[in-house]
C-alpha cells in the first residue's frame, strides 16, 4: 500500500473522527429510541436482543455467544441467566457432546426474538426512509464493504 499526500491522509482522519461521531451519535440515539420499546413490550433491553436474536440465528452455546459478541464467558453467563429468568430460554446437556450446555429459545423467546426484530427493524427502517432508495441503497452497501471482516477490499 502507497502512503497518500499529507493533504489527503488529512482529509481521511477528518472523514474517519466524523464517520465515528456520528456513527456513535446513531447507536445513542437508537438505543434511546428503542430501549423503552423493548423493556416496555419485551421485557429485554439491546444487549439481551442481542443474545437473543443469535441463539435464534444459531448461536446455541454460551461459547459461540461468547465468540460472536466479543464478550467474556462470565457476562454472556449473566446474561443468559437472566433471559432464563423470564422463560425465553432453557439450557440442557448437548446430545452431541455432554460437556457442553446447549442453548435453546422457549416457544415465547422466539416470539420474543421475532417481534422484537420486526420492532427494530421497522424503526431503523424509518430512519433509512430519510434517504432516497438509490443513497439509501448505496449507505447500505457501503456499510456492507466496511463491516465485512475487518479485510481490506
Amino acid at each position: 500500500m502507497t502512503r497518500q499526500p499529507a493533504p489527503e491522509r488529512e482529509k481521511l482522519a477528518e472523514q474517519a473522527a466524523l464517520y465515528l461521531r456520528t456513527l456513535r451519535q446513531l447507536h445513542i440515539d437508537f438505543a434511546r429510541q428503542l430501549e423503552p420499546i423493548l423493556a416496555e413490550q419485551f421485557g429485554i433491553d439491546f444487549r439481551l436482543y442481542f443474545i437473543i436474536r443469535h441463539i435464534e440465528l444459531g448461536a446455541v452455546h454460551p461459547g459461540a455467544l461468547s465468540k460472536a459478541l466479543y464478550l467474556p464467558n462470565s457476562v454472556i453467563t449473566r446474561h443468559l441467566d437472566q433471559i432464563v429468568e423470564r422463560g425465553f430460554m432453557e439450557r440442557s446437556l448437548d446430545s452431541e457432546d455432554s460437556r457442553r450446555i446447549k442453548l435453546t429459545l422457549t416457544a415465547e423467546g422466539l416470539r420474543v426474538a421475532r417481534e422484537a426484530h420486526r420492532t427494530i427493524c421497522d424503526i431503523v427502517g424509518t430512519r433509512l426512509e430519510r434517504l432516497t432508495p438509490p443513497k439509501r441503497e448505496a449507505f447500505v452497501s457501503a456499510l456492507a464493504v466496511l463491516a465485512a471482516d475487518g479485510e481490506e477490499k
